[in-house]
């Protein structure tokens, strides 16, 4: 702008004036769908995300309607806007838990401001997960290769019957950012439970909240384990619900709320789904024994202290060094060693004095000045410790909880 007008000085102010305007301007197409006939809309968070003003187009294109935005949860990308009217039109809800692969849908909605579009496909996947779609939050979606382009955004995914199954949400796409036929709807079902959340909690979603980190058992995991299903209980935050109730890193989830554990995400994402303060049960495995631990769930956006450590234990007062695995070696701890490495108080255990290169250790991302907590379940807080835990391992892999950089995790280590 400046350089403008000193190239053409005789333009007037309102001119700059009027151009900002306009850029400050932006409108954006999507889609929607009308869930009550008193004005209720469901779509996507990114459709209304930050908007000044949302306006409303119906399918007969006599009216705009100005909607408010009731509620909207980035973490599903699902929002719920309302109009003034009655008397509308609205969806007949199917039951998307019902939906198979191989069943015939459409995608309606606004693509690339072609009002009222609709396209065929079938059910291509279910239950797609970690996407990146949602940056981090919960994903459950529903895959088609029914043409889904920009604008489509919260149109409805319909059944043969009309019946709503899905909102339509995102692409897999190549550079040109066209259908490629790989799209993504979030499941009726799910968008739904969203909506009454986002009315209960006066447009916001509360969730549960356990505290704990987890991980997918993968081959060293169930041989060090003995079983493959589940979900692995890396840490447990201090005075979180988790570690109230008396979980602890280690335990595999088997089971939540009476129904198999599938997968890591399916598990966070039914404890999201959980309303905080609900108490449920938990299916686990510790030490290859079977045990349910009911569990009162916190607020997710309440939590205050999460992942501090774990139950203190005591150190042995006398320093010893030993090569603990084929290629480690550790140490005690002692107070100096401590007070060095500035090791919090409630943190017991050894210290990784060497790794070496290409050993089973390293590439189970043991490394040097790591410090080992538990082997097997079992606290360590010595060299001598350690060692008489390594020898009741009855498997050729170790599970071995190590502490750094303010975190736990669990490694599976094979052994010679």
């Amino acid at each position: 702008e400046e350089l403008f007008r000193r190239m053409f000085p005789d333009v007037p102010d309102n001119f700059f004036e009027e151009r900002r305007g306009r850029e400050r301007r932006q409108e954006g197409l999507g889609s929607g769908v009308i869930i009550s006939p008193d004005g209720y809309i469901l779509t996507n968070n990114h459709v209304v995300a930050s908007a000044d003003e949302i306006t409303v187009n119906l399918a007969d294109d006599k009216t705009d309607y100005e909607a408010e935005l009731i509620g909207a949860d980035p973490s599903t990308d699902v929002a719920l806007i309302k109009i003034t009217a009655d008397d509308l039109p609205s969806i007949t809800l199917g039951d998307s838990s019902k939906l198979r692969i191989g069943d015939v849908v459409m995608a309606v909605g606004n693509p690339l401001g072609l009002e009222q579009t609709a396209t065929i496909g079938i059910v291509s996947a279910l239950g797609r997960q970690s996407l990146g779609i949602t940056q981090g939050g919960y994903e459950n979606f529903i895959q088609t290769d029914a043409s889904i382009n920009q604008g489509n955004s919260g149109g409805a995914l319909v059944d043969a019957q009309g019946r709503l199954i899905g909102i339509n949400t995102a692409i897999q796409s190549n550079f040109s950012g066209g259908n490629i036929g790989i799209g993504f709807a979030i499941p009726s079902n799910m968008a739904l439970d969203i909506v009454g959340r986002l009315l209960d909690g006066g447009g916001t979603v509360k969730r549960g909240f356990l505290g704990v980190y987890l991980r997918e058992i993968n081959d060293n995991y169930a041989r060090a384990l003995g079983r493959d299903d589940g979900v692995l209980i890396i840490e447990v935050g201090d005075d979180t619900p988790a570690a109230r109730a008396g979980i602890k890193p280690g335990d595999v989830v088997v089971g939540y709320k009476g129904n198999e554990v599938e997968s890591l995400p399916k598990l966070r994402l039914d404890i999201s789904n959980t309303p905080p303060g609900d108490e449920v049960t938990f299916d686990i495995i510790r030490n290859g024994e079977a045990r349910e631990i009911d569990v009162v769930l916190g607020d997710l956006d309440n939590r205050d202290q999460m992942f501090a450590g774990t139950e203190p234990a005591e150190v042995a007062p006398e320093p010893e060094q030993a090569d603990l695995l084929e290629g480690v070696e550790v140490t005690d701890i002692d107070d100096d060693l401590r007070a060095a490495l500035e090791l919090p108080e409630d943190v017991k255990g050894i210290q990784v004095e060497s790794v070496e290169a290409n050993s089973p250790a390293a590439e189970a991302r043991l490394r040097e000045g790591m410090i080992i907590t538990q082997i097997n379940q079992r606290p360590v807080t010595s060299v001598a410790e350690a060692e008489t835990a390594l020898e009741n391992v009855a498997s050729d892999v170790v599970l071995i909880q190590v502490y750094a950089a303010g975190r736990y995790d669990i490694l599976a280590i094979e052994l010679e």
